[in-house]
This record gives structure tokens, C-alpha cells and sequence, in this order.
């Protein structure tokens, strides 16, 4: 299924609140777990076999560590042991338009054996308001589980919050959310407080026990376009 092509806002609003979230992105990063052999990366192997032209090639890794393998282009990573392999975007413009899916796709389809267990694509972001902007209102958002409940429609969710105690104040530091059978597919959401006005959030969208259902992988590919408009969705409702 061809991928539909929309501009990204840089600065989402909310005037209910009275105050400009700036969201910038840190990376987009594709997941995969598994059995890998590390020694098949290479830049030849990605430039002759999976015709992938991504641009010279830096080692991450030294040449005498097999069971670790790494390479940096100049907008993408790539990092493979022996049961994990992350493809990483490093230069955002436009989370529509990551490369990620169709250079894992290039990747698997010449190794088409190698045995999955799960797959998930991450949006890695950070939040920041304007100083002197209060956010309590957000922060009470982040860390109620009604918010996640209402937003995705579901009955229950699997949430872990870490907060900061002191003698009269309890600061919220962050969250693990995980949601199930989001259009078949689960979301992991982790949002973790970076600074006093600012957010740095994970979100993920993830295709589970692939060694028993190997036709979830491609759903996921499939509903990435969809997953963008709803991580972008969620950014607004979480703003009010």
C-alpha cells in the first residue's frame, strides 16, 4: 500500500491552555527482535544486494566484534546483534516520509528466513513550552491513565509511573504505557520529564509474535500513515 505524503506542523498550539508547544524530533527508529547474524552487515551488502544507497558509511562497531555490528550513513544507523536489529533516522523533516520501512523491507526480503518475534516503529520526540508557561494542567494529563483510556477508546491499559517524592511535593517524572489491540497492533508509550518546561516522549507502534503470524509485520507497514496522524493527534489532545 502506497504511503500518502502530508506536510508536518513544527508547532502545534493550544489556545484553550494559552501557550506554544514546540515539538521537535529526535529520531524515528525501526525495531526488530529476533536471531540476526551481525557479520552480514555491510555497506557493500546493503549497496549490491538490497540496492539501498544511503550514502558513505562510518563503523560503529570494531571489525573484531562478530556478534555486534553497526554503521552510521549521514541520516541513518544501523546497529545488529544477535537478537536485535535498530534502524535509526536521524535527520527528521517529515515522520511521513522515514525511509525506515522500505530499507527493513529491503533488508528482510534478501533474508527472508531470518526468524521474528516482534517488530515496532518509534516516534522519539521531545515537547517545550515557553518559559514561564504553566503546565501543571499538562502534567496532570500525562500522568492520569483516563487520558490514554479516553484517547485510544479502550477499557484497560498496562501503566508504570515513576515519580519524584520530597518532603512537600510529589514531582512527576515519567511513564510506560502500553496499550493492546490498537487496530490489531499494541502501542508503548513512554513520557519522561526533560527539563522544567519540556517533555521528552517515545511512542511506539508495535507488531507482536510474528513467529505466529508472520502477515502482522506488513499490517504495520500498512498502517503507518495512519499511526503518524494519530501520534500527532495525540500531541494535541494531550495539550487540551
Amino acid at each position: 500500500m502506497p504511503i500518502k505524503r502530508c506536510a508536518l506542523p513544527k508547532i502545534l498550539t493550544s489556545h484553550s491552555l494559552g501557550y506554544t508547544m514546540k515539538l521537535s524530533y529526535n529520531f524515528i527508529s525501526l525495531v526488530a527482535m529476533g536471531n540476526f547474524n551481525p557479520a552480514i552487515l555491510s555497506s557493500d551488502f546493503l549497496q549490491k544486494v538490497c540496492e539501498l544507497h544511503l550514502g558513505q558509511a562510518t563503523p560503529l562497531t570494531p571489525p573484531d566484534m562478530p556478534v555486534l555490528r553497526g554503521l552510521k550513513f549521514p541520516e541513518h544507523e544501523f546497529l545488529i546483534d544477535l537478537e536485535r536489529l535498530s534502524l535509526k533516522e536521524i535527520k527528521i523533516k517529515d515522520i511521513h516520509k522515514t525511509k525506515v520501512i522500505e530499507i527493513f523491507r529491503a533488508y528482510y526480503r534478501n533474508l527472508p528466513h531470518t526468524p521474528l518475534g516482534a517488530v515496532g516503529v518509534n516516534i522519539n520526540c521531545d515537547f517545550a513550552f515557553e518559559e514561564g508557561n504553566d503546565i501543571d494542567s499538562l502534567s496532570k494529563r500525562i500522568k492520569d491513565p483516563s487520558t490514554y483510556l479516553d484517547f485510544f477508546g479502550v477499557d484497560e491499559i498496562d501503566i508504570t509511573q515513576r515519580s519524584l517524592h520530597r518532603r512537600d511535593q510529589k514531582i512527576f517524572m515519567a511513564s510506560d504505557l502500553r496499550v493492546e489491540n490498537v487496530k490489531s497492533l499494541t502501542r508503548l508509550i513512554n513520557i519522561k520529564k526533560a527539563g522544567q518546561n519540556s517533555f521528552s516522549v517515545n511512542y511506539n507502534c508495535e507488531a507482536s509474535y510474528l513467529n505466529q503470524d508472520i502477515s502482522r509485520l506488513e499490517l504495520l507497514f500498512e498502517q503507518y500513515e495512519e499511526f503518524c496522524n494519530e501520534f500527532l493527534s495525540f500531541t494535541k489532545y494531550l495539550e487540551g
